[in-house]
């Protein structure tokens, strides 16, 4: 026996809320085949990866028509003996992601209030009804198809000038996917006066979008007579798998950037490639000076003891003025390697008539909100045999997409801050679109640091014969734990006050008899940072290690580890301290070079770390999100 016959004997005949008498009487539907031209698994779930092919343009869809004949789930539904003497069969199918979402009621029976963020649809058009099987026969089947798709209340906000839905702006979330059907005979159906709302799903009342899974289960049309609710006892599991060997695209350049962006940006790749090259935006206030000095630290070439000599006796007149910088030559910075299936970073060398800090990175060109992302990852080095930092920052981040229409959820108490470099000063508004979820590993203190800014340092003397003299810090993540670098867990929520236990400076967090340190610099500032030490060696020293976020609707998690299947906690964060995204990022892949300013209690000074003699590679070697 296949599979499919298998569940084609396992297809039910759910009487809808079977729980409930008042819809014995319900049962125009006899039976519902699901998903008759797929195969799910024994335990009656189907996996799904995401389908790369063309969705830089139309968005994901679910199945695509490389998954199943015609891109379309099939089901088939066997009228009862009682839907023709009804008239007919009203039916309407649903679908929801199960696995990222708000709770669809409240405990007093009312529909959650955030239950409308819920990833949910039916049938392609949004405005589309119940459909009428017409007068039945008695050996009557009613075939149907529908497919998971993005924006699926096809909204206002996700449209173009010419008023056409941009799917991608609101694409299908990973994770699992439950189906209902809900149906009733054509006298029932005239009989009764639903909503316009969950007839059509793109419709909100004045209390906004109605959930239909929390109405035909919870709300007011689970107490309907006659209405046959059935869910599917198969579900579909959605993940990504992204194709790293499957090429780079190079976006047009900004009018700030100088070189053409021809390489790289094919039509092939345009449609085809899921990442593109990322191109920081560097900020003035980022600038520093910088010892004219090119040695390769990795390779041991300089010690703590030559940046406090440098820090304490270099002419500062003498030294080089400059900002991070970024690539001016598409390509040369990044590539992927389609027999490994992997993206390589390479920060460039410096030459004497070349010194330069320059960032190097890699982005998503597809916006999800929530899932795992989970990323096999071989970053370069941070540290030498003597504790001495190369510089470098290597993060893994979430930065959101800027689809039309993509604002986070209304700040209630006095909005978020406006803008990402706005300062302290800047306004308040109800919304924005700004949003990112962090792993910045380099080398600084693991504790909360002093509230000054910038930090004090010992005062260094101009005494060649004492070292002690020319100290330059007294961290004690200095040299106390040798080869210890600092994973830092940080969720921008742009100073919404909401949370219940917001809060500036150094507060806890407890979860599964746990406690998570939070630091925030003061009730204006935009993040809320963790963080935790691990060894160098251990996290970019061995054959490659994993790095996962798991951003949800309430809370986010950091893991990592030596394997998929071995990741720990190392960052915890929920509502009740800062509020959570729910607008779609993209994932990045950067080592960059940050200003120390940013990270106060670091012992060393990016201005007298020199510039690299040799590439400073990273590899990307999976990336999976589910």
């Amino acid at each position: 026996m296949n599979l499919r016959t298998l569940f084609g004997l396992m297809s039910v005949l759910l009487f809808a809320a079977c729980d409930r008498e008042e819809r014995t009487d319900a049962a125009v539907i006899d039976r519902v085949d699901w998903l008759v031209n797929m195969s799910p698994a024994e335990d009656g779930v189907l996996t799904l990866e995401l389908d790369y092919q063309d969705a830089i343009d139309s968005g994901f869809v679910i199945p695509s028509s490389r998954q199943a004949e015609g891109g379309r789930f099939a089901c088939r539904l066997t009228p009862g003996p009682d839907a023709a003497a009804g008239g007919g069969v009203r039916y309407k199918i649903y679908y929801k992601n199960d696995s990222y979402r708000f709770p669809h009621g409240t405990s007093e029976g009312a529909q959650h209030p955030l239950a409308h963020e819920n990833f949910y649809g039916s049938w392609e058009r949004a405005a589309e009804g119940f459909r009428s099987s017409g007068p039945l026969t008695d050996d009557a089947v009613i075939e149907l198809a529908f497919r998971i798709h993005g924006d699926p209340r096809e909204e206002p906000q996700y449209r173009d000038a010419e008023g056409r839905s941009l799917r991608w702006a609101r694409n299908p979330r990973v994770g699992r996917y439950a189906f209902m059907l809900v149906a009733m005979s054509e006298e029932r159906f005239a009989a009764t006066a639903l909503p316009e709302g969950v007839l059509n799903i793109g419709t909100p009342d004045s209390a906004g979008f109605i959930d239909p899974f929390w109405y035909w289960k919870e709300g007011p049309g689970a107490a309907l007579p006659g209405v046959q609710v059935v869910e599917a006892p198969v579900q579909v599991q959605v993940r990504a798998r992204p194709d790293l060997g499957a090429g780079i695209h190079i976006p047009p350049p900004a009018p700030e950037q100088a070189f053409n962006a021809t390489c790289g940006s094919t039509e092939e790749l345009r449609k085809q490639a899921p990442f593109e090259q990322f191109v920081h935006y560097v900020d003035p206030s980022t600038r520093f000076a910088n010892i004219p000095l090119i040695a390769d630290i990795l390779g041991n070439e300089y010690t703590p003891e030559d940046h406090d000599h440098y820090r304490a006796f270099f002419p500062p007149e003498e030294m080089v003025t400059l900002r991070p910088m970024t690539t001016t030559t598409p390509c040369a910075t990044v590539s992927s390697d389609p027999q490994r299936g992997a993206i390589l970073l390479r920060n460039p060398a410096s030459t004497p008539g070349d010194m330069r800090k320059e960032n190097v990175g890699v982005r998503s060109r597809h916006g999800l909100a929530y899932g795992r992302y989970q990323v096999k990852c071989k970053l370069t080095r941070l540290l030498n045999d003597s504790d001495m930092w190369v510089g470098l920052t290597n993060a893994i981040w979430l930065i959101y997409d800027g689809a039309p229409g993509c604002l986070r959820r209304p700040c209630e108490k006095d909005g978020y801050l406006a803008n990402y470099y706005g300062g302290d000063g800047d306004q308040r508004v109800p919304r924005v679109a700004y949003s990112e979820i962090d792993f910045e590993i380099l080398k600084t203190p693991a504790y909360c640091p002093d509230m000054s800014f910038p930090p004090t340092y010992p005062q260094q003397l101009a005494d060649h014969g004492d070292r002690k003299a020319w100290a330059y810090s007294s961290s004690d993540s200095r040299m106390d734990k040798p080869g210890m670098i600092t994973v830092a867990c940080t969720n921008w929520d742009m100073a919404c006050h909401d949370p219940e236990a917001f809060s500036a400076g150094c507060h806890t967090l407890e979860k599964d008899g746990r406690t998570y340190l939070n630091h925030r610099w003061s009730e204006d500032y935009r993040a809320v940072t963790q963080k935790v030490e691990e060894l160098d060696a251990t996290l970019f020293g061995g054959s490659h290690y994993w790095f996962e976020i798991d951003w949800r609707p309430e809370e986010i998690i950091w893991r990592i580890g030596p394997e998929r299947d071995q990741l720990r906690v190392v960052g915890y964060m929920d509502r009740s301290i800062t509020e959570i995204s729910n607008v779609q990022m993209h994932l990045i892949v950067t080592q960059e070079y940050h200003n120390t300013r940013w990270w106060p209690g670091t012992p060393y000074d990016q201005g007298y770390i020199p510039f690299p003699s040799r590439e400073l590679v990273g590899e990307i070697m999976e990336v999976i999100i589910e």
